[in-house]
């Protein structure tokens, strides 16, 4: 009697232990702006929960900063506008989609981020300056890949 109960006691145990990993799994969410949740990208990129962030056209006015890993995916560089730049300090972060302009720096990846793009265009500045000015780059305004020094 004693062993039947020990194995039973082990398989409440087991179903207990399942149970609290099936449900406290956290799944990547992907995660649309606007919306009622996010009114703002920044908003998005704040929820740890959001690994997939999709940006409906438009402009949108503030200055992004990321600093884990995650997709941004706009509508297309002539439909989502970002005016106020995008820094990333970390992580590996894709960005497809987009306009992005600042009156300093666009896109400013550092500390080891490693950022791709498709669709992207990047105006720094009044005057259009180059996206690969530093020489760290690989590809073009269609298709790119970095790894910040």
């Amino acid at each position: 009697m004693a062993r039947s109960t020990r194995v039973c006691r082990t398989a409440v145990a087991v179903a207990l232990l399942w149970g609290v990993m099936v449900v406290g799994r956290s799944e990547a969410a992907t995660c649309e702006v606007p919306s009622a949740s996010y009114s703002t990208i920044q908003s998005a990129i704040d929820d740890l929960s959001c690994s997939d962030i999709t940006v409906a056209a438009g402009p949108y006015v503030e200055a992004l900063t990321i600093t884990r890993s995650l997709s941004l995916q706009g509508a297309g560089s002539t439909q989502s506008f970002v005016q106020g730049g995008v820094e990333v300090s970390s992580g590996t972060v894709s960005l497809t989609g987009f306009h992005l302009s600042a009156a300093g720096e666009a896109l400013h990846a550092h500390s080891g981020a490693e950022v791709s793009g498709f669709d992207l265009e990047v105006v720094n500045g009044v005057v259009e300056t180059p996206l690969f000015a530093d020489g760290f780059e690989t590809g073009d305004t269609s298709a790119w890949s970095a790894a910040s020094p």
